[in-house]
């Protein structure tokens, strides 16, 4: 049941994202943080009762919701910080070396993946958002797509963009999400002009 309920938050977080991060910035941080919340407590809360486990999900996911919603003017730093995440995450999926039992090098990983992305995020420009709002909502997506029809534990989720579908559907849903994300950004900066 919580697998289930797990699945359609974070797809519908993910399709939220890949359409309209850049657009609406602020839900779409909103939403991914409702999705690390919730995804953290289903991931860390395995000893809880169910119907607990998803009430402190709703809890957490809707705390972080607003954290993240409050924290636009550090937009890039964010988009950033979620690029770094995202590309480690996949990276490491692609070598099967994630999971919840990553060990210390493979956080240390991640944690320095975020952390750079986060500091160089205002470098890289606007289209970071793009960029960074696409990729997460495609992980999301796809990770909501293998706990819906997969029924597959927490960790088989996270390694799963080592197998070939899942990697081809991720990077397809990345492109055109970043292409019609793109799209609309120009098309809304020359109408602003």
């Amino acid at each position: 049941m919580d697998n289930l309920l797990w699945g359609i938050v974070v797809l519908l977080a993910g399709i939220f994202i890949a359409s309209y991060g850049n657009v609406l910035i602020r839900f779409a941080l909103a939403f991914l943080g409702f999705a690390i919340g919730y995804s953290l407590v289903m991931w860390l809360g395995g000893g809880l009762d169910d119907v607990l486990r998803i009430v402190v999900g709703i809890v957490v996911g809707g705390i972080l919701a607003g954290l993240f919603y409050m924290l636009v003017k550090f937009t890039l730093y964010l988009a950033g910080g979620i690029m770094g995440f995202v590309l480690m995450v996949v990276l490491l999926a692609l070598f099967r070396l994630s999971g919840l039992d990553l060990g210390v090098i493979g956080l240390v990983l991640v944690a320095a993946a975020t952390a750079l992305g986060g500091f160089f995020g205002p470098r890289l420009g606007n289209n970071l958002v793009v960029f960074a709002t696409s990729l997460a909502g495609a992980y999301l997506i796809v990770l909501g797509l293998s706990a819906l029809f997969l029924d597959a534990e927490a960790e088989d989720q996270l390694t799963l963009l080592s197998t070939a579908f899942p990697l081809v559907l991720f990077l397809s849903i990345t492109a055109v999400s970043f292409l019609a994300q793109y799209q609309a950004a120009s098309l809304r900066r020359r109408f602003l002009r």
